[in-house]
């Protein structure tokens, strides 16, 4: 469910960027990027829970805990702590986590269509 609710925020702040795309271009780009990391968290959640591979859930948990941890580093350098990069930090790397661990494979391994 975690990967389901950082797909839906990366969605959110992908139209955002894409509305404000008309100011300035670089938002477009940005804005595709967390594009497609709504659909690699999306996607790879509802992959994972229908007991197929979890390889684009890791992934799109990896590229949020990284971008947040940019985030954090942007944050201090102005001399500020973003308290919403480090949710996005811990929930990132959370699922990388979870996901990866023994007990989760032998659940996907279970549950797998082939199975």
């Amino acid at each position: 469910m975690l990967g389901v609710l950082l797909g839906l925020y990366a969605l959110m702040y992908a139209v955002a960027l894409l509305a404000a795309a008309r100011l300035d271009r670089v938002l477009a780009v940005i804005g595709a990027v967390y594009l497609g990391i709504a659909v690699l968290c999306i996607w790879g959640a509802v992959q994972a829970l229908a007991g197929r591979s979890s390889r684009l859930l890791v992934a799109g948990g990896a590229v949020i805990a990284v971008l947040a941890a940019l985030g954090i580093v942007a944050s201090l350098g102005q001399g500020v702590l973003s308290l919403w990069s480090v949710v996005l930090l811990v929930t990132g790397a959370g699922i990388v986590v979870l996901v990866t661990r023994p007990a989760a494979r032998a659940f996907l391994a279970a549950h797998s269509p082939g199975h």
